[in-house]
């Protein structure tokens, strides 16, 4: 037994712990993950085995200061495969847009011959994301505080234009196009997918500003930070399982019928289908679905007939 204070930790806890952190990683629950390594190093802050995968699901969970501590101390006391590692410090180096100390770090390396044949390729790669990112940072420094485009502009353009400009944003500064943003998000003619990407941005760059939302007959006023991104809705989880579950001989129709859902929670984000149960929603699909592959006649309820207007939206 190991006593931790005046606690007494039983024969087994910390295999325990290991065992189910390594399981949260492999189900990409990296919070779980972290909370099971950390309860390892709050018993015993000398175990060093639990600092790579620390630092790795500290990175998966945007953690960025705390996964390179981790990586640093896990480089430091050989804990897990020192080069994988050091690939790990250098891109958590580039998210936190440390690009100086990217490139010296890897000039050395690789002056000295440091790096494995087998891994060099990637670090030439990392080497040049970190100058192409250096580059790009030194240039939006130079710009004015004022977005290159006003909303009077960007309704002028065209639907695909639209997507193409917020698309380019992605891993941009967003502080300039905050204000912009709520008002794509707000302005009523735009479509409902240009409001999405206008919307998960806006998610992106932490605004905590209520935004009014209209799609459809649809509407609501909610904060950006308090939404959940299609990706991570439970519901929509749960309409796609049961949907897909109706198709377990029929691959085709299975991945059809997941797509169908995922195009609707993605245009009409952030709002589900209404009043509707999970079962219901899947159902409409179901049919949807097979009328599609299979040209069968279906009931046209109002839910089934609103599921497809929105598909055929998406694809016009």
């Amino acid at each position: 037994m190991i006593k931790k204070g005046n606690v007494i930790v039983f024969p087994g806890t910390m295999e325990r712990l290991h065992r189910k952190g390594k399981e949260a990683m492999e189900r990409d629950l990296h919070d779980e993950a972290i909370e099971h390594f950390e309860a390892i190093l709050d018993i015993n802050p000398k175990d060093t085995s639990v600092l790579d995968l620390l630092a790795i699901s500290l990175y998966e969970m945007k953690e960025y200061k705390r996964a390179k501590e981790f990586a640093l101390l896990s480089m430091r006391n050989q804990s897990g495969n020192y080069i994988e590692i050091l690939e790990l410090y250098l891109s958590i180096s580039i998210q936190l847009q440390q690009y100086e100390e990217v490139e010296l770090t890897i000039q050395g390396l690789m002056e000295k011959e440091m790096i494995p044949e087998h891994s060099l390729q990637k670090f030439r790669y990392l080497r040049e994301l970190n100058g192409r990112l250096s580059k790009r940072y030194i240039e939006d420094s130079a710009y004015t505080e004022e977005p290159i485009i006003k909303i009077e502009e960007f309704v002028q353009l065209s639907p695909h234009e639209q997507q193409d400009f917020l698309l380019s944003l992605q891993n941009q500064k967003l502080e300039p196009y905050i204000r912009l943003l709520e008002e794509i998000v707000q302005f009523e003619e735009n479509l409902p997918i240009v409001k999405t990407y206008a919307l998960l941005l806006l998610q992106e760059g932490g605004s905590d500003e209520p935004v009014h939302i209209r799609k459809y007959h649809f509407e609501t006023e909610t904060k950006p930070t308090r939404l959940i991104s299609p990706e991570n809705d439970q519901f929509i989880d749960e309409v796609q399982f049961i949907a897909r579950s109706r198709f377990e001989k029929d691959p085709t129709a299975s991945e059809l019928v997941v797509n169908l859902i995922l195009k609707y929670s993605v245009l009409l984000f952030p709002f589900h289908w209404g009043p509707y149960t999970a079962e219901e929603v899947a159902e409409a699909y179901i049919a949807y679905a097979k009328q599609l592959l299979y040209g069968k006649i279906v009931d046209e309820t109002a839910l089934l007939q609103f599921v497809r207007s929105v598909d055929e939206e998406m694809d016009s």
